[in-house]
């Protein structure tokens, strides 16, 4: 097949996460794949640098397997605030037109609703090709405007009533794209995938303690991925002292990079917790096993709100993948998936009852090791990279049949 992926992040500088493992899988696996993305991360190269309309075309993209073959073209756009992504709606559109005609497109896999989502269903239709849509988040919550917001529901609505099929991460999120009037019969469930080869139990690194400062003593408690207003972190980080007093040899590495980082570190050094909270920064990819590895309980500390009610975190599996417990928030999107203890996940039912759970877990490892083995269980059985990119696979080659025989 020959599959085009289409999302509005910047392929290259978002943390990888399963749109690029499951294009590169499917590229690993035969099929000719290509992305179209938005460089939303963007900065000015010089104050004459107002960008390009010109498409950009990177060959052989690999940013999960080495050996993937994926073709990144990245639409222009102008370098000015509030116009770069109103001039990237129509570099898209001739984008995504251009590419379905020259790379001959058998179906979309589709992310993106407001910057390039209506072009690629009104494209779709135009070319006869099926558009299959991947809803993991409540698009119209990440727009940082207010005021955007509204319309981007309204574009959520006529994509997900017009697309061939809708593939949602979680049954919330089954149920929230079907409330803005998708057909009910064509939304399914597609876990998120993890790859079992790659997250696995293994040894602690000595060279990463090192470079972090941390020895075999440590109790080690990470929270991994990027630092939204929502991470929860803030209040973890002001009741730490509670943990520190049953467990002194606990400490905070917090793995990841994001807006909040700088009230986050203005907390920290606040509360005087320099030794015991350590923030590396965004690290390479592969790494993560083994930082997951170093840690003796794995956190995520989200808050409930609009953004975060329906969505599930891909670093749950990871953290699970790799045989390490996990104490989360109840986050009502994860709980539809993974019910609790016998999946290997100890709920919070906010940021600030974390510590509790925390320090139950640290002085019971018995406890710990239980939920350890369920969830490695858990995350082999259902998540695993080639089962999640196989039931992709199925279903767009059911979306072409589909298609083509109703024309």
């Amino acid at each position: 097949m020959n599959i085009l992926f289409i999302h509005e992040i910047d392929w290259l500088k978002k943390v990888v996460f399963e749109i690029h493992t499951l294009s590169e899988l499917l590229s690993i696996f035969g099929h000719n794949v290509y992305v179209i993305d938005y460089e939303s991360m963007w900065q000015k190269d010089g104050f004459f640098d107002f960008g390009s309309l010109r498409t950009r075309v990177i060959d052989n993209v690999e940013r999960a397997y080495p050996g993937a073959k994926v073709e990144l073209r990245r639409p222009g756009f102008i370098k000015i605030p509030g116009v770069s992504r109103f001039s990237a709606l129509f570099t898209q559109h001739r984008e995504i037109q251009r590419t379905i005609k020259e790379k001959k497109i058998d179906a979309i896999v589709l992310y993106s609703v407001p910057t390039s989502g209506w072009q690629a269903v009104n494209l779709a239709k135009k070319y006869n090709m099926p558009v299959v849509f991947r809803s993991i988040d409540v698009l119209n919550q990440m727009v940082t405007s207010p005021l955007l917001r509204p319309l981007t529901r309204l574009l959520e609505k006529r994509v997900y009533s017009r697309v061939d099929y809708i593939l949602a991460l979680t049954p919330k999120m089954s149920k929230y794209v079907v409330d803005l009037g998708a057909d009910p019969d064509r939304v399914g469930l597609l876990l998120i995938p993890v790859d079992t080869d790659m997250f696995k139990p293994a040894p602690v690194s000595e060279e990463l303690r090192r470079r972090w400062g941390l020895n075999a003593e440590d109790a080690v408690i990470l929270f991994m991925g990027t630092l939204f207003d929502f991470s929860g972190l803030d209040i973890l980080i002001r009741h730490f002292s509670e943990v520190l007093n049953e467990v002194p040899q606990a400490r905070l590495l917090i793995v990841g990079d994001g807006p909040q980082r700088p009230a986050l570190e203005k907390i920290i050094a606040e509360t005087g917790m320099q030794k015991s909270v350590v923030i590396t920064g965004f690290q390479p990819y592969d790494t993560m096993p083994q930082y997951i590895n170093m840690s003796m309980l794995c956190i995520n500390t989200f808050l409930v709100n609009d953004t975060t009610r329906d969505i599930f975190p891909s670093k749950i599996v990871q953290y699970l993948a790799c045989g390490r417990a996990v104490v989360a928030t109840r986050l009502p999107g994860m709980e539809a998936v993974i019910q609790g203890e016998e999946q290997g996940v100890a709920y919070g039912d906010s940021a600030d009852k974390i510590p509790g759970k925390i320090i139950a877990l640290l002085k019971a490892p018995e406890d710990r090791k239980k939920l350890e083995r369920a969830g490695l269980a858990y995350a082999r059985e259902n998540h695993s990279n080639e089962r999640i990119v196989r039931q992709l696979e199925q279903k767009l080659i059911e979306a072409i049949k589909e298609k083509r025989k109703s024309s």
